[in-house]
């Protein structure tokens, strides 16, 4: 709560930078007994000067400042800006400090304040306080996908981390834990300790450019016979707490088949589907492939080879897998079954050149356990290096 109280009350803006345009928006209530009357002002400010950015109330009246935003608006020049209550004889300063090009400063009701960058995205507090970040490096040399527009997952390739693999869990799988010797390979996220994780930002530079894909794997299998047309037989266990509101329901989770070894069969295959409970919990739910190159088996996949299923219409999420038919003999090759959770993209436009993505506070929330793996959607059919990061912090 921000109060003017007496006749002298001001709210004033001190601004450091003559070049700067810096525009000042406040809203606020008047409480003169019982009548209630809003107001606002809006101020634009070109000059390095004190200025008063909210007015004192009338006799009898308390002014109640609802808001106040601050934004400087100048291209290419930063501005000291310190917010002031001054009561006609002590000036008190409130908050201050360098807004940069197209950043902005909030003041909400509740007595918080809040910074945002030039695209609108909140800032955490300066120092460490309630935050504690780590910045995990990523590197991969990718042997070469199947074919332009086919998915590959790098998560078999040595660099950072090293290599994961599913393991020999069967065909009702496991569940997975990036903490726990099963899953080392994954990129590594300590758990959060006392808080939660976020990711924040990323970046990543490769020697051929692709669109860059990170999911949360949540359960796996091996042990399905790739020659057998009818219907495997699955029962998953409950799934670990990590779908997108942390539960075990698999709400914003989808399935994947990995190749973990190549397979030879002679034509592309889109008569795959699993059968699954959705995240509402309704059973006999069927995900399927298309004729689409990148959402059906392609002929004789590489290692590595990632096929994604469309869920049935309407729903959002897996719970649990019943069974998969691969429909078409794979001849040979070794696959694996696999519940996700998509957990952000980006995409490299220069060789060798990093792109960065900032996402927005609070970030994506990445739950303890996590076993986080990388893929692609290959522009090209050439071995690739992959180097990044990954910003993570603990809030």
């Amino acid at each position: 709560m921000l109060l003017l109280a007496s006749t002298s009350d001001i709210i004033r803006v001190i601004t450091g930078t003559a070049t700067a345009t810096i525009e000042v928006h406040a809203s606020y209530a008047d409480l003169n007994g019982t009548t209630v009357t809003p107001g606002r002002t809006n101020t634009r400010i070109t000059t390095a000067a004190t200025t008063t950015v909210i007015a004192s109330p009338g006799a009898s009246t308390v002014r109640n400042v609802k808001g106040l935003y601050i934004a400087n608006t100048t291209a290419g020049t930063n501005c000291d800006v310190t917010v002031q209550h001054f009561d006609g004889t002590n000036s008190i300063e409130l908050i201050g400090f360098v807004l940069l090009p197209g950043e902005k400063l909030g003041y909400r009701e509740d007595g918080s304040w809040v910074h945002r960058d030039n695209q609108g995205a909140e800032y955490p507090p300066s120092g460490l306080g309630n935050y504690n970040g780590k910045l995990t490096p990523f590197m991969k040399t990718s042997t070469a996908a199947k074919a332009i527009g086919n998915w590959y997952c790098t998560s078999k390739d040595a660099g950072y981390p090293g290599a994961w693999a599913p393991g020999a869990p069967g065909v009702n799988g496991r569940v997975t834990d990036g903490t726990q010797s099963a899953d080392y390979g994954c990129i590594p996220v300590t758990n959060a300790a006392a808080g939660s994780n976020f990711l924040t930002a990323l970046d990543m530079q490769s020697s051929v450019n692709h669109t860059n894909d990170f999911f949360d794997c949540l359960w796996v299998n091996s042990g399905l016979v790739v020659t057998t047309t009818t219907e495997q037989a699955i029962t998953t266990p409950t799934l670990p707490a990590r779908d997108v509101n942390g539960t075990t329901n698999g709400e914003g989770c989808g399935i994947g088949l990995l190749f973990v070894a190549a397979a030879t069969n002679a034509g592309a295959i889109s008569n795959c589907t699993v059968r699954y409970t959705n995240s509402k919990g309704v059973g006999s739910r069927v995900a399927t492939l298309t004729t689409a190159v990148g959402s059906q088996i392609p002929i004789t996949p590489v290692i590595g080879t990632m096929i994604w299923f469309s869920l049935a219409a309407g729903d959002t999420g897996v719970k649990s897998i019943e069974g998969i038919t691969i429909g078409t003999s794979l001849v040979t090759g070794t696959v694996s079954l696999m519940i996700t959770r998509d957990i952000c993209t980006i995409g490299t436009t220069l060789v060798n050149v990093a792109a960065a993505k900032t996402i927005g506070s609070p970030g994506i929330k990445l739950f303890n356990g996590t076993c986080l793996l990388h893929n692609i959607m290959a522009s090209a059919t050439t071995a690739t290096f992959f180097s990044g990061s990954l910003a993570v912090m603990e809030k």
